[in-house]
């Protein structure tokens, strides 16, 4: 299993970066701006079902995921079906500002194959949570002005 992880400074307090991150529907439309999201399934409680594609290069990669937590400034989810992998966002304080967090583990098959594309793919996936990042950066210090 390969992982990288990403961070970005916003300058708002805590709980506005919180408020964000424990919608789904706040963080899935920043990642459609980059990709494409859909809600699939609402099992009720916490737990949603969402189809989620990242583009990665000239294609798009993905499958559904279930959201596993989504509150106290986490949101996390895991694969389904499709591209295996885990994504965790979390808000963490930073003085006056707050550090958001994005961690994936990513899986992809084959022995040396598998490792050769895993390491390319690490790079797509680490530039595209860059852009996520930034773009959810933009949306709390900025509100949803330009969509």
């Amino acid at each position: 299993m390969s992982s990288m992880t990403r961070s970005v400074t916003v300058h708002r307090p805590l709980p506005a970066t919180e408020a964000v991150l424990a919608c789904p529907d706040e963080v899935m439309a920043v990642i459609a701006d980059l990709g494409r999201t859909a809600r699939v399934e609402d099992t009720g409680g916490d737990a949603e079902h969402w189809e989620v594609f990242i583009l990665l290069g000239t294609m798009y990669v993905g499958g559904r995921v279930r959201i596993e937590e989504a509150g106290d400034g986490v949101l996390a989810w895991h694969s389904e079906s499709g591209f295996h992998h885990r994504a965790r966002f979390e808000a963490v304080a930073d003085g006056d500002d707050t550090l958001i967090r994005l961690h994936v583990d990513f899986r992809i098959d084959g022995v040396f194959t598998g490792w050769l594309a895993a390491t390319l793919v690490q790079g797509y996936i680490g530039r595209f949570a860059d852009a996520v990042l930034e773009s959810l950066r933009h949306r709390i210090e900025y509100g949803v002005a330009g969509r």
